[in-house]
């Protein structure tokens, strides 16, 4: 009787690696999705958009600081020590004023752009489920170090997102 049950048991477990194999994986670029999606060229298109000027104001102003820095350095034999003073008092300030600026801008501009990254993701995963159920894909990866283009969604996935986009579907 034991040796009937170690039988079973073996051929069960040989059989195991075939119904692993008859499993379905594939794989998807997450970021060559965004980079590469006409969803993602939007969202970045249109941070460009709602900060181009403001980056351009605050490099325009850098550029000026550092020519009014450039000039007092030029200058300040020409200068008494008083004006010298309040010259560098003056750039001092308006250093420091392009700074937190600065750190203001980037803040927004990576929150901005976070949260259309996060909403574009989410677009993205809605697309890899709904393609994985159609063709009945057991497993789907995002984050491998190798994979074959046997199993590469990416392709398929962009062209749906392509698709979306023409129809003017982003939800």
């Amino acid at each position: 009787m034991k040796s009937i049950f170690r039988f079973i048991l073996c051929i069960g477990m040989l059989a195991l690696p075939t119904q692993l194999m008859a499993q379905s994986v594939a794989y998807v670029d997450a970021l060559r999705l965004i980079d590469e999606s006409p969803q993602g060229e939007a969202e970045m298109q249109k941070l460009e958009e709602e900060f181009g000027v403001r980056r351009q104001d605050l490099q325009r102003r850098m550029d000026n600081f550092v020519a009014e820095e450039a000039d007092l350095k030029k200058n300040s034999l020409l200068m008494t020590s008083e004006e010298v003073d309040a010259k560098l008092q003056e750039l001092n300030d308006l250093q420091r004023s392009l700074r937190r600026e600065q750190e203001i801008y980037n803040n927004d501009y990576s929150r901005n752009r976070n949260q259309g990254i996060a909403r574009l993701e989410e677009m993205i995963t809605e697309v890899i489920f709904r393609i994985a159920r159609e063709r009945e894909i057991d497993l789907v990866l995002q984050q491998v170090v190798y994979a074959s283009s046997n199993i590469d969604l990416t392709d398929t996935i962009l062209q749906e997102l392509e698709r979306m986009f023409e129809e003017g579907d982003d939800s």
